[in-house]
């Protein structure tokens, strides 16, 4: 199948090009690239091409895979699930790629246990001695991170020595550490722990300076910003987080705060709002995403990448709104969605 003129997001920048694909592979992409004798050909003409939507932080138990793929999302980070839902769909053999965290890590009746994380998304830590075990059943599921609840407004907390108990036994099953942090404090102690990843801009009025240190101890930022609603404190916060060097990825938190499948517009205009470029953002969303997660054939449109392509009919750049005219989606080589 080859896809035609169209411009192709590639290296920064929209230019025209064409891609061929090959099973679930991209074989080419370029502007001099020849179309293989009887491949199909889909016309883009007047479209623009970016890679599939990484999307790091959702809860796919809220939403469906076909939902998700629809509105240009190819792969998602599910970031605390019972069992049966992120772990499973990530052994799976869907066109969504789906990774996943397994289950939340927290005290004993900490969030969110005695909330919506009651079906099993809670995974309760009664000591120290129990932190390894816990971290170890989420890796042999297939974990690719350990996530930790830090939210004093919904029960107990870890303090100093579990939660370094907990950090300690991700890192030794190779795991990095991403945690939901809801006060000052809290996020003091993920910083002195060794915590790698914030999985939301931090749940309270958190301080630029606050970011700033956070970003100095190299943490990752996934800001899920829509879920807070108009907020030019949390808008300040993650600009002095980039300023200080800072790298922060695409995320939506998928299931919560009114968010919906797909590619968020309202998280791509608040990361413009707090100072990234539309490049930026695309780049926070595809490439820089991937990376993060470890994904080296994810995030761009070029040979020997999984053949996540999404067409939109607008120009993505010049207005996000660009991005909600999905025309075409297609996941590891697979068409889920045509609307050319």
């Amino acid at each position: 199948m080859a896809l035609t003129g169209g411009q192709v997001f590639r290296d920064g920048r929209f230019a025209g090009a064409t891609i061929v694909i090959d099973g679930d592979r991209i074989s080419a992409a370029g502007p001099e690239v020849e179309v293989p004798d009887g491949a199909e050909r889909l016309d883009c003409a007047g479209r623009w091409l970016i890679p599939g939507f990484v999307d790091a932080h959702v809860h796919v138990q809220f939403s469906t895979p076909d939902a998700i793929l629809a509105g240009g999302v190819t792969c998602v980070r599910d970031l605390g699930s019972p069992p049966s839902q992120g772990l499973a769909l990530a052994a799976g053999s869907s066109p969504l790629r789906v990774l996943a965290a397994g289950r939340i890590l927290t005290p004993v009746g900490g969030y969110p246990t005695t909330t919506w994380g009651s079906d099993g998304t809670g995974l309760q830590v009664r000591d120290a001695e129990d932190a390894p075990a816990a971290v170890r059943e989420q890796a042999t599921g297939g974990a690719c991170i350990i996530k930790v609840a830090l939210e004093p407004a919904s029960g107990p907390v870890f303090d100093e020595d579990l939660l370094r108990a907990v950090v300690e036994a991700a890192h030794a099953e190779g795991l990095a550490v991403t945690a939901h942090v809801g006060s000052a404090p809290l996020l003091e102690l993920a910083i002195a722990t060794g915590v790698d990843e914030l999985a939301h801009l931090p749940l309270y009025d958190v301080t630029a300076a606050e970011m700033a240190r956070a970003a100095e101890a190299g943490m990752v930022l996934v800001p899920t910003l829509e879920i807070r609603g108009a907020d030019p404190n949390a808008l300040r916060a993650v600009a002095a987080f980039r300023e200080a060097g800072g790298t922060v990825v695409y995320g939506t938190d998928l299931g919560n705060g009114g968010t919906a499948p797909g590619i968020e517009t309202t998280e791509l205009r608040a990361m413009l709002d707090a100072g990234l470029s539309a490049i930026e953002v695309l780049h926070a969303a595809t490439a820089a995403a991937a990376d993060h997660l470890g994904l080296d054939d994810v995030g761009r449109l070029r040979p020997g990448a999984s053949a996540d392509v999404v067409v939109l009919g607008a120009d993505p750049l010049e207005d996000p709104a660009g991005y909600d005219d999905v025309r075409l989606v297609m996941a590891r080589g697979r068409r889920v969605l045509d609307r050319l």
